[in-house]
């Protein structure tokens, strides 16, 4: 019993420090966005662990919320619409630029958060709550809907599950929803075991992370937090099925979330007539229905076995994650320092999801971060847009 009593007594004794410590951001619900911004560049200015401190003013832009306006020289402003998207757990709004400045081009004003424990370092993840994302996705779609004629939301991985829950918990205020690899369901047998997990670990690991984007490392608190708030939207949709608009595009052979339980949301929660998947595969017995596009995702030609969970809305030409980006994923490889170089800098390496038919054309593939179709998707997500952009 006393140990006990001594073990509580340190927890409550170390949990204020710890929360002192990782202070989180969040968009207040009657801010403007610029003072959210602005708020967010100090935030990360006193807590962000740089890669490199001689890099900090590349870094920091990477990490920050931004907003991307039309061109008013050649967009009509009669019509306002605007876009908000989030990213994924351990990325940051970086994982979001590529798509913000495709639909910036074709005329619609974008915005992109960041979720709060992401952006400064990866052990601010052990001390937030999905609640604490929500807050921040609710109170900047609520403010940003009040400043355009119409609006979508969407979002990556994470971003997406909480896009899909906000959009069906205010239908009829939005046009659409946007979603690039969403999490209804974690990619793992196991993933219950999360939340038990909590109670007597913090990390499956935790490595220092070289890509100042994202974290190479994830605590598990934050996987529990992840696994419960997939449940709950998958669940919510499933029960509460809707015609709202959706766009989403996957790939089949996504590892971090289960592809087959997203399209099992899609056919039964989300019913609209208009609603679209785009669904990299590279098995070629799936075929394309009224609603589901099947597109083949192995390129030979390009050394790309499949897509990633991250490659489906990755622009090729991305100067740092792209297709001759400064910065290769090859996190599979942080304990073999010879693998991990060889990853890095084989110039005919080859690119997928993690599998034994990757690894049989390479022993040091690297995860892919682009998608050879990212123009074409892009311009069908537009096509969706602009034949959905009426009020509901």
């Amino acid at each position: 019993m006393w140990k006990s009593f001594v073990f509580l007594c340190v927890v409550f004794m170390v949990l204020p420090a710890y929360a002192e410590k990782h202070k989180h951001l969040f968009f207040k619900s009657d801010e403007a966005f610029s003072d959210y911004v602005a708020r967010a560049e100090m935030y990360l200015q006193a807590h962000k662990v740089w890669v490199n401190p001689d890099n900090q003013i590349h870094e920091l832009a990477a990490v920050m919320p931004f907003e991307l306006l039309p061109d008013a020289s050649r967009c009509d402003g009669d019509q306002k619409v605007g876009v908000l998207l989030s990213h994924g757990l351990s990325d940051s709004p970086f994982s979001m630029r590529d798509p913000a400045r495709a639909l910036q081009d074709t005329c619609y004003h974008v915005r992109v958060i960041l979720l709060s424990g992401h952006g400064t370092e990866s052990s601010s993840l052990l001390s937030v709550s999905r609640e604490d994302w929500r807050e921040t996705f609710y109170n900047a779609a609520n403010q940003f809907k009040n400043e355009v004629d119409f609006l979508y939301v969407g979002g990556f991985s994470t971003g997406g599950a909480l896009a899909a829950e906000y959009a069906w918990k205010n239908p009829n205020q939005l046009s659409g929803v946007l979603l690039f690899s969403p999490v209804f369901k974690v990619n793992s047998s196991i993933d219950w075991l999360s939340p038990w997990l909590t109670l007597v670990m913090d990390w499956l690991d935790n490595e220092p992370s070289d890509d100042f984007a994202k974290y190479a490392s994830i605590p598990v608190p934050a996987i529990a937090e992840v696994y419960k708030l997939a449940k709950e939207v998958r669940g919510f949709i499933l029960e509460n099925s809707k015609s709202l608009p959706v766009f989403i595009a996957m790939s089949d052979e996504d590892q971090t979330v289960d592809s087959s339980v997203t399209l099992e949301v899609f056919e039964q929660g989300m019913v609209g007539s208009t609603s679209q998947v785009a669904l990299y595969s590279q098995d070629q017995n799936k075929v394309s229905s009224d609603r589901v596009k099947v597109y083949n995702s192995h390129w030979p030609e390009s050394n790309i076995l499949g897509l990633s969970h991250m490659a489906v809305h990755g622009d090729p030409n991305n100067p740092y994650y792209g297709a001759f980006g400064e910065y290769r994923i090859c996190g599979w490889y942080l304990s073999d320092k010879a693998l991990y170089d060889a990853c890095r800098t084989d110039e005919s390496n080859w690119f997928g999801e993690r599998s034994k038919a990757l690894f049989e054309k390479s022993p040091h593939a690297a995860r892919v971060s682009w998608n050879p179709e990212f123009a074409s998707l892009m311009q069908e997500m537009v096509t969706f847009m602009r034949s959905n952009t009426l009020p509901n």
